[in-house]
């Protein structure tokens, strides 16, 4: 993701479900363009299903700003998981951004929509929706 030219804020949320397809978004603010692009892996090693990008409104873009802002991204001291804990279902949620040559990176194991977790699980959902990803109730984890 690094390095950044001094006037672009990137994020980009990775999705790696332990059966399904992993995707990635990555949204960016460069100058006065917003455009989030959307990435998910084919079926075929080394191929892709969907490689799209589709330009965002400002507003969009504010909405996107407020998820940040109640996930506390910048600003959220730590987010793990007890060392002792082994995951073999789920999903893993990297969330990663870069701003003003800051960069920063939460890894999140299927955050609960209801936990303490749920402002990262809205803001990947926000992302999903934004990038336009048809998923059914519960696919999402």
């Amino acid at each position: 993701m690094l390095p950044l030219s001094p006037d672009s804020e990137v994020y980009r949320f990775t999705w790696m479900p332990s059966f399904h397809v992993p995707r990635s978004i990555r949204v960016e603010h460069r100058g006065n363009v917003y455009s989030l692009h959307v990435k998910e892996e084919g079926k075929d090693e080394g191929t892709l299903a969907i490689d799209r990008r589709i330009l965002l409104t400002p507003t969009q873009w504010q909405a996107l700003q407020q998820h940040l802002e109640e996930a506390r991204f910048w600003t959220l001291d730590r987010f793990a998981s007890p060392r002792s804990v082994v995951y073999v279902d789920g999903a893993q949620w990297l969330f990663e951004g870069g701003w003003e040559g800051r960069y920063r990176a939460l890894d999140i194991h299927s955050p609960d929509p209801d936990g303490r977790a749920a402002p990262f699980y809205n803001l990947g959902a926000f992302l999903v929706e934004l990038a336009g990803i048809p998923m059914t109730e519960g696919a999402l984890y």
